[in-house]
């Protein structure tokens, strides 16, 4: 009887796997054949089972909590029994680990074994006649899916989004001012890292102090970043990005009877860092920063009756702003 148990053990026991995953998590989390693979890794003997057939149920669910992920795992056996665990950690990739561990021990405490060792002996001679038969398809199948996974897992996801914010400018106005930034970009996650870039657009301008003149400085820019990004914990990534800046620096005078705009055009190169705060579902705030040379070092002078006031662009000028974001998954 002991070694029929011990050969018994080595059969394949298809069930049912339901994996769900929270919508914003899935370019981080695996799919259900990942997790099957690694679920088998822990317990070779399951497979999957086809649709329909009477095999017990795992039932695998991930979502966002306070500290991180939460991951819960239930197993229902063939007669209706349920065993539930859950889990938190910080990253997808530790969670699934766990919950595969997890899986695995909440199986050994809903076991289906007993109603079959009780019957007869009529089901020990079906099993030894179908027993031949069933063990050589399931052990390919579970191979295959581990060699699809492998693709899978270096297939990164795309997604793109789009916002707005203000920041506050200094070095490229007579005086520290607020402006306003609005921009779209696109990622390639790649488990916890991405790579992307984003195009932004953004004003500010601010009087040239002192003068009868009415003189006005104005930027109006596009800037194109090229950034790579870590996901430090399940809400919160960081950013840090290369920029090229252009587009108009513009002083226009609007005082006593004459009208003058000069324009010239603005081009500079800096490094810019963010931080992005994942909030419910696709939104997310940020908080961003850039530091940029200027390639021309623009010049201001305005002449009243009162006096002569000169405004030169700094060598070194910056931004430090707030924004709200939404994100839209890609294919």
């Amino acid at each position: 009887m002991c070694s029929g148990r011990a050969f018994g053990d080595e059969l394949p026991e298809p069930i049912h796997l339901r994996f769900a995953v929270e919508e914003g998590l899935a370019s981080q989390c695996p799919d259900q054949a990942q997790f099957m693979d690694r679920l088998h890794v822990e317990l070779p003997r399951l497979t999957l089972a086809p649709e329909g057939a009477h095999a017990r149920t795992f039932d695998v669910r991930i979502r966002r909590a306070r500290a991180g992920l939460h991951g819960e795992v239930a197993v229902t056996s063939k007669s209706g029994a349920s065993y539930t665990r859950s889990v938190e950690a910080r990253d997808c990739a530790t969670l699934t680990r766990a919950l595969a561990v997890v899986a695995a021990l909440a199986s050994n405490a809903v076991p289906e074994e007993p109603s079959q060792e009780a019957e007869p002996a009529v089901p020990p001679a079906i099993e030894d006649t179908t027993e031949p038969v069933p063990p050589p398809p399931p052990r390919p199948a579970p191979r295959k899916r581990k060699r699809a996974a492998v693709v899978k897992r270096e297939r990164p996801a795309w997604n793109a989004g789009a916002g707005l914010g203000t920041e506050f400018v200094t070095g490229s106005l007579p005086r520290s001012a607020m402006g306003y930034r609005g921009y779209v970009d696109v990622q390639r996650a790649f488990s916890q890292n991405a790579l992307g870039g984003r195009l932004s657009f953004a004003y500010a301008g601010a009087p040239l102090p002192g003068a009868l003149l009415n003189v006005r400085i104005q930027t109006w820019t596009a800037r194109l970043e090229a950034c790579a990004s870590r996901r430090i914990f399940a809400p919160l990534s960081l950013e840090g990005c290369a920029a090229a800046t252009s587009g108009i620096f513009e002083a226009s005078s609007l005082g006593q009877g004459r009208d003058e705009t000069n324009v010239d055009l603005w081009l500079a190169f800096g490094l810019g860092v963010r931080a992005r705060w994942h909030l419910a579902g696709p939104v997310y705030s940020e908080l961003f920063s850039n530091v940029s040379v200027p390639t021309t070092r623009y010049d201001a002078v305005s002449k009243d009756t009162v006096a002569v006031v000169h405004f030169a662009v700094s060598q070194v000028v910056g931004e430090v702003g707030l924004g709200l974001g939404i994100k839209f998954a890609g294919p």
